[in-house]
C-alpha cells in the first residue's frame, strides 16, 4: 500500500467515525418534535456510508486492475474522486460554513459520476459479481438525495 493510499484510508476512517458520531448524536431535549429530519445529520450519515462502501469498491477496482481488467479504470478514478470529495463535504457540512451548500452541490455531482461508473458493472450484479460496485452505486445515489435535502 502506498503512503498516500494509507493516508487517504486513514482520513476516510476518521471521517467515518466523526460522521457516525454526529449522525447518531442525540439532540438536547426539546419539548417540541422537530418539523423535519436534521439535514446535516442525514448528510453525514449518507457520506459515512458512501465512504465505507467506496473504500471497498476502490479496493475491488484496484484488484481488478492489478489482475489486468482495464474495465475498472473509470470506476476506480470515479470512486477515488468521490472519496476525496465526500471527505471534504463532511467537514464543511458539519461546520456549516457559508460555502457548505456549494460544496454539497459539487459532492452530489461527483457522487452521480461515481454511481454511473459503478453502474457500468450492473450486468454482473445478478451473478453475484462486483457487488462492491453495486453497494457503492447505491450509497452514492443515497448521498445525492441527502445532498439535495441539505442544499434545500
Amino acid at each position: 500500500m502506498h503512503r498516500r493510499d494509507l493516508l487517504t484510508a486513514s482520513a476516510g476512517l476518521g471521517i467515518l467515525a466523526a460522521g457516525a458520531t454526529l449522525a447518531h448524536a442525540k439532540p438536547a431535549a426539546d419539548p417540541k418534535p422537530a418539523a423535519k429530519p436534521d439535514a446535516t445529520a442525514a448528510l453525514l450519515a449518507a457520506i459515512a456510508e458512501c465512504q465505507r462502501t467506496g473504500e471497498l469498491c476502490r479496493a475491488h477496482c484496484a484488484k481488478q486492475l492489478a489482475d489486468g481488467d482495464k474495465d475498472f479504470a473509470h470506476c476506480n478514478v470515479a470512486v477515488q474522486a468521490m472519496l476525496a470529495t465526500t471527505a471534504a463535504t463532511a467537514t464543511v457540512g458539519a461546520l456549516g460554513t457559508p460555502q457548505a451548500k456549494q460544496l454539497v452541490t459539487v459532492c452530489s455531482a461527483v457522487c452521480k459520476e461515481c454511481e454511473d461508473a459503478c453502474a457500468e458493472h450492473k450486468a454482473h450484479f445478478a451473478h453475484g459479481m462486483h457487488l462492491e460496485c453495486r453497494d457503492c452505486m447505491n450509497a452514492c445515489a443515497a448521498c445525492e438525495k441527502a445532498c439535495a435535502a441539505f442544499a434545500a
